[in-house]
């Protein structure tokens, strides 16, 4: 980061994210120009929906933080119940797949996402769309995963 940086998860702007009907919402702590080695923000996942989709880095580890609400995580070994207080740690590569899900009938889950940037560039693979995200500074691109 280049500066102290301090912020209130109700100050934040919300960016809506998300496709074919599944919304979730991403309030940036650090994100953009700020991103040394780390990124923050603020996951808000309305009732019946999910974050981001299946996935997993090749590069980054993250860790999320339940802030409030309850859930599902779908790990690459199985379905896990998630509550306020649970902190979820995924390491690089396929085992480190997930999604986080809202099984709420009335409120959102919350959680913060911590992302460690290891390289200058990430390749996040969701298994299953077959599509491969590239980021970088300079490159943000989806593509088809190669087939073997």
């Amino acid at each position: 980061m280049k500066d102290l940086i301090i912020k209130n998860r109700d100050d934040i702007d919300a960016n809506e994210a998300g496709r074919d009907g599944n919304v979730f919402y991403i309030k940036p702590v650090v994100a953009g120009a700020d991103i040394d080695t780390c990124s923050a923000a603020f996951i808000e996942v309305p009732v019946g929906n999910f974050a981001f989709g299946y996935h997993f880095h090749d590069q980054s580890e993250e860790i999320f933080y339940i802030v409030s609400g309850t859930g599902k995580l779908r790990g690459a070994d199985g379905e896990t119940p998630v509550k306020a207080g649970d902190m979820l740690c995924f390491p690089t590569g396929e085992k480190g797949a997930h999604v986080v899900s809202n099984t709420s009938d009335t409120e959102p889950l919350v959680f913060i996402d911590f992302d460690v940037k290891a390289s200058p560039v990430d390749i996040v693979t969701f298994p299953d769309t077959g599509k491969m995200m590239v980021r970088g500074a300079h490159v943000n691109a989806m593509v088809d995963v190669p087939k073997s």
